[in-house]
């Protein structure tokens, strides 16, 4: 089976990380619609390709895979000129081996429980200065359930939650290759829909 994943819908996310004298600073994002988790360096959540084999009717085992790289520039037009300046490289990654449960009530409908362990890495290179930057990773666990719909043979598509919570993690920042860390943590919650192909071997 290959899956697109999270390709449409709603997600809650939580970054910690602590700080000196036992405190801890948070952020949470909010998003909501089609494609719309651009997680570059702020968040592991965002669209995915997965694939998975069936190694009995009702289990799976496989994987779910995100890449994403991403730059650019940014102009300032005055009166008197024009200025281009590079903007900030960005890139993410995330490997998800998952093992899933298939509970099919007919050939149309059924549910998809999935869990893994997996690993996000997302990092920013300053475009003025390539020794200052920041990165953070994730170990995390994530668990989904997914109701699956197959209107016709072979082609699919699921609608489910889907929850994520790190077990280890870290955070960086590099200043003139003086790197300064700290612990991190991360967890979110969502319910998205994606599509699903699959074909018999």
């Amino acid at each position: 089976m290959i899956s697109a994943e999270n390709l449409f819908g709603f997600s809650t996310e939580r970054y910690g990380r602590d700080g000196p004298n036992n405190s801890e600073s948070s952020e949470v994002h909010n998003n909501f619609g089609v494609l719309s988790r651009s997680w570059g360096t702020t968040t592991a959540h965002g669209p995915w390709i997965g694939a998975h084999y069936f190694i009995i009717p009702n289990l799976s085992l496989g994987a779910t895979l995100g890449f994403q790289t991403a730059g650019g520039s940014t102009t300032d037009t005055t009166t008197a000129r024009t200025i281009t300046e590079d903007s900030d490289s960005q890139f993410g990654f995330i490997l998800l081996p998952k093992v899933g449960y298939a509970l099919m009530f007919n050939n149309m409908l059924g549910f998809w429980f999935r869990g893994g362990i997996g690993y996000m890495r997302a990092s920013t290179t300053s475009a003025t200065n390539p020794d200052n930057g920041s990165a953070a990773g994730y170990g995390f666990l994530s668990l989904d359930a997914l109701f699956v719909i197959t209107p016709v043979q072979y082609i699919g598509f699921y609608v489910g939650p889907q929850g994520n919570l790190s077990f280890a993690g870290s955070v960086s920042s590099t200043t003139n290759t003086t790197t300064v860390s700290w612990d991190a943590s991360y967890r979110s919650f969502s319910i998205d829909a994606g599509l699903l192909g699959y074909f018999d071997l």
